[in-house]
């Protein structure tokens, strides 16, 4: 019976903004305008903003992140339990009532006329592998959220992590990325750039692949890694058909000889967000495997 009258109030909210009220926009933006105190009210929709705004944003101030914050994609999935979630339907988002809705690659239907409607920004991110691009997400967050400090501070040490990464030293062993369905990343993708950063050679790059394309084993055997790493191994996150290259016998092999790191999930989503924290996982991983680099060259 609770469920069914919470259903009936949404639908009369709806019906009273959309058709009642349809130049109500301005009023309503008023009276909500100290509702919160300074902070603004928060909706996120989807993974990658919510890994923004659980970087940013004050816990008061965020009336709800996605479902996808709770995956085993998610960066910062043990701090979202904290948090709401909303699987991004414009009734839930109106019966939360944020002055900002947030998005990188949601693609829900009409969002920025309804976020409108109600009175709240729809502010859509960039989706991209280069820091630039992370640093303007950032700040622009931090400007709507009323966090600048806090995302200056992460760009800064965001920078200053890319810098000490790069001038430490580098190796010329080659590695290889595969992913349970036999996926590798060559040149232009995220992951390429993460294994350069990490001081390593690429393997796609030598063989000049470009893009996300099938790791073809005749290469692997010809001319084989030096290091493996995989991604999306996780019990969660495997996607695995039974023609999979990582189900060949010659791969399997492989990789029980050549060192092997496995890379969280967590640490490849949203491009280019995590690309230092991946990088620097790789270059501890090895030196635990094959005692490559000093313990205080791969510290953070």
């Amino acid at each position: 019976m609770e469920l069914v009258l919470n259903l009936f109030k949404i639908y009369i909210k709806v019906i009273l903004l959309f058709f009642c009220f349809p130049y109500s926009v301005s009023s309503f933006s008023l009276a909500q305008e100290n509702k919160w105190d300074i902070l603004p009210r928060i909706v996120s929709l989807d993974l990658c903003s919510d890994q923004i705004v659980l970087i940013l944003a004050d816990q008061n101030q965020v009336a709800a992140i996605s479902t996808a914050a709770d995956d085993v994609y998610s960066f910062y999935r043990e701090k979202a339990f904290l948090f709401p979630k909303t699987r991004g339907k414009i009734e839930e988002i109106i019966m939360l009532e944020p002055d900002v809705v947030m998005q990188t690659y949601s693609a829900t239907m009409n969002m920025g006329k309804m976020t409108k409607r109600i009175g709240a920004s729809l502010i859509e991110f960039n989706y991209s592998n280069e820091p630039e691009i992370l640093y303007k997400n950032i700040k622009m967050a931090g400007k709507v959220l009323g966090q600048k400090d806090r995302a200056s501070q992460f760009n800064k040490r965001y920078t200053n992590r890319i810098n000490k990464i790069k001038n430490q030293p580098r190796s010329k062993l080659k590695i290889a990325y595969v992913t349970p369905s036999g996926v590798t990343a060559g040149i232009g993708t995220s992951v390429d750039d993460i294994i350069k950063l990490s001081g390593f050679e690429s393997y796609a790059a030598t063989h000049n692949f470009k893009g996300w394309l099938n790791l073809p084993i005749e290469n692997l055997i010809m001319d084989p890694p030096d290091i493996f790493i995989t991604g999306y191994f996780e019990d969660k996150a495997v996607t695995q058909s039974n023609w999979s290259l990582a189900r060949h016998n010659s791969l399997i092999k492989m990789m029980k000889n050549i060192p092997t790191v496995n890379i969280p999930s967590s640490y490849l989503s949203c491009n280019g967000l995590f690309i230092v924290d991946a990088a620097e996982y790789i270059r501890t991983s090895i030196f635990e495997k094959i005692n490559l680099f000093s313990d205080i060259e791969v510290s953070k």
